[in-house]
């Protein structure tokens, strides 16, 4: 299993303690997350807003993906190629 700093730097991220922190949540989890899942978890150390952008530039960087659950809520995922960064044609 890829580290979190791994990650962030096999995609080009600059290594923030947000960001480090919301992939081991990713890594720990295993399954999709929503914003609300992360902010109740990380709430003391990072704000609402600063895990949403963290989770925008995830999914700019082709790091994570979205999924809506049965009740149509958006969730959060790591994409299985979450360890290598790749272009899109």
């Amino acid at each position: 299993m890829s580290s979190p700093y791994s990650i962030l730097q096999s995609h080009k991220l600059r290594i923030t303690d947000c960001r480090l922190e919301i992939i081991q949540e990713f890594l720990d989890k295993n399954i999709a997350l929503s914003h609300s899942d992360l902010e109740e978890k990380l709430k003391q150390q990072f704000d609402r807003v600063t895990i949403y952008r963290t989770l925008k530039t995830f999914l700019e960087k082709d790091l994570i993906h979205k999924v809506l659950d049965d009740s149509g809520a958006t969730k959060y995922a790591l994409c299985a190629h979450g360890d290598t960064a790749h272009d899109h044609d």
